[in-house]
């Protein structure tokens, strides 16, 4: 590892989307002599990050042209944002907490692995998605901290001094940093033990340390299958609105669903049997019961659990859905609801505000009056009660004071975001309104367009989440059926009276299946049926696992 260059730079405003941002990341090589001092690069200045020296390799550049069909040596040193160029650097060899020499005077430390912003995807051209890309990639460089500054040279070998392989190593910390689930408890003590950790990496690590203490006992009290309920509560939350509480029949623990998540539900109404998914629409970490808040409609379905009564019976499958919070993020929250559509994130709120420090909360809500939404008058006490939570309502068919009148709209999402921050080492700094942590949840193509009108206007994709409601699923005449998931090599047997869905058979032997709406409407979960037929076929040789049953005794679907 030999250094090739130094490079600094100033602040700039730049415009990344609809908003003008200010950045660091715009630096140019220095001319000799380079002097490396306590805090860092003389003349370099920071935005946001407070992390001192920021080190890439023009391996990386060559990896990084060649994936974006880019001619390597068209970008000069400094382009990807570093401080100090080097030869090589490999991220899964370097170790937090390693110490190196560079040249005869400078002692550096490693502080902390890179975390893409905006900015970066930005600087290459590439939407804000590109982030996770860059984050997984192990050529996403390394945050340095400095022990002893000094003059460096074109060509200073950097030397490891000190070493502990029980830390984890850069590229380790990338994956903690980028994943939605929290990382491993050991490390993650162990990383937030170090003192001289990366700020930035400290504050996005701190906001999952809670998340990954609370995923320990998440298991417990799991079922497979279907359990017995007995509805021990029915609050009428609206006109047509009723919330169902259910108490497992046995008195035995119960699992802590992931906010958002849904169960099925199984049981008798004008003698036939109904089963439908609903959203959990409460969050708890030591849940006694589980509540459902569905509107009254046409359907069977809805009909049938507006008419159960306390004592009824009912089955449920254990919480399952990928539609979730992700309790360890720093970045402020944004949920969305039409409808209905607020069960699922209303039980979001409830876990976001459990947090120790939960970044702020922003819930835009529309239906068509007061009378038609479920928990307003909860969440309007909740707004006047709580400074880091702003209630935006929106009727489409009642002007009320305090509330806008229309409908959902992109523009209207961007004004009530125009506040947003985040709070880096005790400093509050403006976000864009474009990285919050967005979900949204209502009927129709609201969820599919709104996402796209918002990611067109600089969202990142990954970080806008949806779940609507969409296609009917249609009954099998197929009693039991072998269904193998061939990317995984699994058979597993379905049964008809269990009723999953191929997404759930799956899920239920822990294969993780890419899914959003699990009503058949995103097409995310879209596979390849390999043998059989099922009730979910499109015609092309693919299926819907969300919503699909095997039509057949023998499937083979490319999962």
């Amino acid at each position: 590892m030999h250094l090739l260059n130094v490079s600094a730079g100033g602040l700039h405003a730049v415009q990344i989307g609809t908003e003008v941002v200010t950045t660091g990341h715009l630096k140019a090589p220095q001319p000799e002599p380079w002097h490396v001092t306590d805090d860092g690069i003389p003349g370099d200045k920071r935005a946001v990050h407070p992390d001192k020296i920021y080190a890439f390799s023009r391996e990386a550049y060559a990896y990084w042209g060649e994936q974006l069909g880019v001619e390597a040596a068209r970008w000069p040193d400094g382009f990807f944002g570093e401080n100090l160029t080097f030869d090589t650097l490999d991220e899964s060899d370097l170790r937090i907490g390693d110490v190196f020499t560079l040249g005869e005077e400078v002692c550096l430390f490693v502080a902390g692995a890179r975390s893409p912003c905006l900015k970066l995807s930005w600087r290459l051209g590439q939407p804000p998605a590109f982030q996770r890309a860059f984050a997984k990639s192990r050529h996403a460089g390394v945050y340095f901290g400095v022990e002893s500054p000094g003059r460096v040279r074109p060509g200073d070998r950097l030397r490891r001094i000190a070493h502990d392989p029980a830390m984890p190593s850069v590229a380790d910390v990338s994956d903690f940093l980028i994943e939605r689930d929290p990382p491993p408890l050991e490390p993650l003590q162990r990383l937030l033990g170090y003192a001289r950790l990366s700020g930035t990496n400290r504050l996005l690590l701190s906001a999952k340390r809670e998340a990954a203490e609370r995923a320990q006992d998440r298991q417990e009290g799991r079922w497979r299958g279907w359990r017995p309920f007995v509805v021990s509560k029915v609050t009428q939350e609206a006109p047509e609105i009723r919330s169902v509480e259910f108490s497992p029949a046995d008195g035995g623990r119960l699992p802590r669903a992931k906010p958002g998540q849904h169960v099925q539900a199984q049981f008798e109404h004008e003698g036939a049997t109904i089963r439908r998914a609903w959203s959990l629409s409460a969050f708890s970490f030591t849940p006694e019961r589980y509540r459902v808040t569905v509107r009254k409609q046409q359907g069977k379905g809805s009909q049938g659990l507006h008419a159960l009564r306390l004592g009824d019976t009912v089955s449920l499958s254990a919480p399952a859905g990928d539609f979730t919070l992700d309790m360890g993020s720093y970045r402020p929250l944004v949920l969305i609801a039409a409808g209905i559509g607020i069960t699922p994130l209303k039980a979001m709120l409830d876990a976001h505000f459990s947090r120790r420090d939960a970044p702020p909360a922003y819930l835009i809500y529309g239906g068509r009056s007061p009378k038609d939404l479920a928990f307003w008058e909860e969440l309007e006490a909740l707004a006047a009660a709580r400074e880091d939570f702003s209630l935006t309502l929106i009727y489409s068919r009642a002007e009320v004071p305090g509330a806008l009148h229309g409908r959902i709209t992109p523009e209207r999402v961007i004004a009530a975001l125009s506040d947003l921050s985040v709070v880096v080492n005790g400093h509050r700094h403006a976000l864009p309104w474009f990285e919050a942590a967005i979900h949204i949840c209502g009927p129709g193509s609201l969820c599919t367009d709104l996402k796209d009108a918002l990611v067109a206007r600089g969202a990142n994709a990954n970080t806008v989440l949806f779940e609507q409601f969409g296609r009917t699923v249609e009954r099998s005449e197929v009693v039991e059926a072998s269904v193998r998931f061939a990317k995984s090599e699994q058979t597993i047997r379905w049964f008809a009276g269990d009723d999953f869905s191929l997404l759930e058979l799956a899920e239920a032997a822990g294969i993780a299946v890419p899914n959003s709406c699990r009503s058949g409407s995103c097409l995310t979960c879209r596979s390849a049926l390999i043998k059989g037929t099922s009730t979910a076929d499109l015609g092309d040789g693919t299926c819907l696992p969300c919503i699909a049953r095997p039509q057949a005794v023998d499937l083979v679907v490319d999962i």
